[in-house]
């Protein structure tokens, strides 16, 4: 993760956690039916307060063009199963992207990882001794220089994340699974970072715990 980056977040993180370093992350781009979209009414508003800088606006168009022109769209998810044990191992045979409905562990976390929000924003997970914790820092979209705004999101204790994945749409996507038995897909952390940070990842071959 850029240092700059990691400055802000450092400064920024509660008192008594131990800052150990940290990932950026994003939604999921797989084209997969049950790909991990979070509906619009989970996704948290952010950033409200910030004011765009000179030439994110045109950032934002660039972004847009690109988005229609690779059919990027986002789409609400409909993998909003509940944490039934017989939906989970059907599922888990047949290596589902999301599992556990928005209300899980796993849903909670591809909701935070996909914000709502007027300006640029880069979505990092700041790794602490104790949790995870989700930061939203305002960027330029033009010159991609980062802004003064950043603000805190959800924070997970480390503890409740079980174990990670590899996938075969992407080498950066990655699924998590959470202790109260839901997983679910997203961009990041990268290859440094998941041996940094999650040194056992599965790979795409292992089946889903």
């Amino acid at each position: 993760m850029r240092a700059d980056l990691e400055h802000k977040i450092a400064a920024v993180l509660p008192a008594g956690q131990v800052y150990l370093g940290g990932f950026t992350t994003s939604r999921s781009t797989s084209s997969s039916p049950d790909r991990c979209d979070a509906p619009e009414k989970r996704r948290p508003v952010v950033l409200s307060q910030a004011r765009s800088s000179s030439g994110d606006f045109l950032g934002k168009l660039g972004d847009i063009f690109f988005r229609t022109l690779t059919a990027d769209v986002p789409s609400p998810s409909g993998g909003d199963t509940a944490l039934d044990p017989a939906e989970r191992a059907k599922s888990q045979k047949r290596k589902k992207a999301f599992f556990g409905g928005w209300d899980s562990m796993a849903g909670q976390w591809l909701a935070a990882a996909q914000p709502r929000t007027k300006v640029g924003v880069i979505v990092a997970v700041a790794v602490t001794d104790s949790h995870f914790q989700f930061v939203y820092a305002q960027y330029n979209r033009w010159n991609g220089t980062l802004d003064e705004a950043i603000e805190l999101g959800a924070s997970f204790r480390r503890d409740t994340l079980s174990w990670n994945r590899l996938t075969h749409s992407d080498p950066d996507e990655v699924q998590l699974g959470f202790t109260d038995g839901s997983w679910g897909t997203l961009m990041g952390p990268d290859a440094d970072e998941r041996a940094k940070f999650f040194p056992y990842t599965l790979s795409e071959r292992d089946p889903i715990p």
